[in-house]
């Protein structure tokens, strides 16, 4: 037997080779083991180049499937992205396999184990903060991979500057600080603008009595030995003015803040949690929703503390003080709600030991009392898809159908009066009342496109050819697509209902929850031309970015999402137009070669009409699909969204293979690369690179 030392040494397979990065694993090329590999330098993902350490056999589940804790942070100004410590022994990084086949055959009946991958980036103070996977940007993260797999590969690499898109920085004021003292000339003007910038998100006070309240205050007739009180005044003042003054709204603002800081243990009671749920409010609408999410925690913890989760502990304090505190419960969850998915990030407060009902019956036809029930539900409805699809990275066709029966049975109850506030306005109608029928409608929009994306990105990765796993019948197959078009029309309609909202004259430009709701909106109709649809709904993205321009004029994230939203739809429509070219010069080829044909200048791609496009007519509309059927079955036995059960299904748990492969991190439909294996920032500088961000 010859020596080791003379033999010479055999190419190793590249799929053998302990110290590849994945990426190289899966193409089955070599790789050199240095972080980043030489291969993804050369392809420029060097920012993507991770390393998964080898399973060892016979270890526990748990110990296979649980990602090490990160010791380390690579370079988060160019990537974005969160590092596994890599250890002495193995010399490479570790990170949690996600795919289903790591669980043993006996683990087949629970759960999938899917780790969570955290995505962090900078905010504009520099601090590294997390992203999830239902935010916006977190799509936007999605849709970007999307663009680069099909339309521009090269076109992604790692610039020398970001924009800062989740937090505004305010700068410090060197100024003489404003005047605390409140005209009461100026209150009831005040007070309406409150009205109108907070209807369908909050509901805390008596409405009847609140103007005149703060009236009395203002001139000195009464005082308040609860300083706490006090403060909540100057908020609702200072949220009024955040549009026409903002200098003075800020200095309302900080003084409140500092008030409820200060007495914060001194005493905990109602005005407590209305003060530091409209500090989170105020800080929404200056585009500080980290500031808002730590602040709104104290209001949720103290509504614990004082029992305004509970309707029974409400109820001792008489039937008018009862409703309040329901109220203001209801209030907090939708906040919650909206602050969580718009960062990604768990709730503050739960339904679990939660017995105040959302599902109250109308006791009148005002539509503005009722604004907050319709709302609410909605926000419910939100919160369950984001838990049982986004949270547990795990979606299927029996999910996806029983939140719909959830979403129709909201729908027979609120949409056609919500619509016909909107489109049907009676002159009358106050702007309170149009600006909440707005929101909410967006909301109901927004729970379509959250449950119904996943299916969208499978549609339109098998449009591009991507081979994918899982199968299925032609039915199942006919019904994911159905939820993929659902996406559309419900961006679609978002879109129109709130280009109707703006046209009154009457919609105010600080509205963060729309703005939170438009972006993915926007993001899924660009997208969409890539699909089987092309250009179909070109002209309803354009429109999205007229109404991001809208709010753009004061809300500079707006602002951002419409940049990225034009450059966005100039290449995919740039894409679809080669396309086009492409398809059409083979199909003259072919003709050319079949008949002799001399091959002449084809036609433009707008000349002629895309094959197989089906008509925009021919889609179900989001207002026709919600009315089908019976309404009333939707009401009786399916709305479960206020029981304590609410994160319980009435089966065991499944998952459709095919579908959560755009869930999970670490698939490869495209070219080898993951929908997830690009870093959710940097953020491209769009004035200065003239591409897409």
């Amino acid at each position: 037997m010859a020596d080791d030392t003379t033999r010479p040494l055999k190419r190793r397979r590249p799929d053998r080779v302990i110290a590849a990065c994945d990426l190289c694993k899966r193409r089955k090329v070599k790789c050199d083991g240095e972080q980043p590999c030489g291969y993804c330098t050369r392809k420029h993902r060097a920012e993507t180049c991770t390393f998964t350490a080898p399973k060892q056999r016979g270890l526990p589940r748990s110990s296979v499937s649980t990602p090490a804790e990160p010791s380390r942070l690579r370079d988060v100004e160019t990537a974005g992205d969160l590092r596994r410590a890599s250890t002495p022994e193995n010399g490479h990084h570790e990170v949690p396999s996600s795919s289903p086949a790591a669980n043993s055959k006996d683990d087949n009946h629970e759960d999938t184990a899917v780790p969570l991958e955290g995505r962090i980036l900078r905010d504009a103070r520099g601090q590294v903060i997390f992203i999830g996977d239902c935010a916006p940007l977190s799509f936007l993260q999605t849709v970007r991979h999307l663009i680069a797999a099909e339309a521009d590969p090269e076109g992604f690499a790692v610039p020398a500057s970001r924009d800062s898109i989740i937090e505004v920085a305010l700068p410090s004021s060197t100024q003489t600080p404003n005047s605390l003292a409140v005209d009461p000339r100026d209150v009831q003007a005040l007070v309406d603008a409150y009205s109108v910038a907070t209807s369908g998100l909050v509901d805390l006070f008596e409405r009847d009595t609140l103007c005149n309240e703060i009236k009395m205050w203002a001139n000195g007739l009464t005082g308040h030995a609860d300083e706490a009180t006090a403060a909540v005044l100057y908020l609702v003042l200072a949220i009024g003015a955040q549009e026409r003054d903002e200098t003075q709204a800020e200095a309302w603002f900080k003084h409140a803040r500092d008030i409820l800081l200060k007495h914060l243990c001194n005493g905990m009671n109602v005005s407590t949690v209305q003060g530091f749920a409209l500090v989170a409010v105020f800080m929404l609408r200056a585009y500080q929703p980290n500031g808002a999410y730590l602040y709104f925690s104290l209001a949720a913890r103290t509504a614990y503390a004082i029992g305004i989760h509970r309707t029974e502990v409400n109820a001792s304090f008489g039937e008018q003080t009862k409703a309040m505190r329901d109220r203001v419960w209801k209030s907090l969850r939708v906040i919650d709600i909206l602050i969580s998915n718009v960062l990604g990030r768990p709730t503050s407060t739960s339904d679990v030991d939660c017995t105040v009902k959302y599902n109250v019956a109308k006791t009148n036809n005002d539509l503005a009392v009722q604004m907050l029930s319709a709302s609410v539900q909605i926000f419910m409805i939100v919160e369950r898809v984001v838990v049982e699809v986004y949270s547990r990275k795990r979606i299927s066709l029996r999910i996806a159908s029983y939140v719909s029966r959830q979403l129709k049975g909201w729908a027979s109850n609120w949409l056609q009066p919500l619509s016909d506030t909107i489109h049907h306005l009676i002159p009358d109608d106050s702007a309170e009342v149009l600006v909440g029928s707005c929101s909410t409608l967006c909301s109901y929009f927004y729970g379509i496109m959250l449950l119904t994306r996943p299916f969208l990105i499978y549609d339109l990765y098998e449009h591009m050819g991507a081979s994918l796993k899982g199968g299925g019948t032609h039915v199942e197959h006919q019904e994911k697509r159905r939820y993929a078009d659902a996406a559309l029309e419900a961006a679609a309609s978002f879109v129109e209902t709130l280009r109707a909202a703006i046209q009154t004259n009457r919609m105010p430009r600080r509205m963060p929850l729309i703005v939170a709701w438009l972006f993915p909106a926007s993001l899924v109709l660009a997208a969409s031309i890539l699909g089987r649809f092309g250009l179909t709904f070109e002209k309803d993205c354009e429109a999205s970015i007229r109404c991001l321009d809208y709010f753009g004029q004061l809300d500079p994230h707006a602002k951002q999402y419409s940049l990225i939203t034009q450059s966005l739809l100039k290449t995919t429509t740039s894409h679809h137009m080669k396309r086009e070219q492409q398809s059409r010069s083979q199909r003259r080829q072919a003709s050319a070669k079949l008949f002799g044909l001399i091959c002449s200048n084809p036609p433009t791609p707008a000349q002629e009409p895309e094959a197989g496009t089906p008509d925009a007519s021919a889609a179900p509309s989001v207002h026709a699909t919600a009315q089908h059927g019976n309404p009333a079955a939707w009401n009786v036995s399916d709305w479960t969204i206020y029981d304590a059960d609410f994160f319980a299904l009435p089966w065991h748990n499944e998952n459709d293979q095919g579908l959560q492969d755009f869930l999970q991190p670490g698939t490869h439909p495209v070219d080898g690369a993951a929908v997830a294996d690009i870093p959710l920032f940097p953020m491209y500088d769009q004035q200065m690179r003239g591409g897409f961000m």
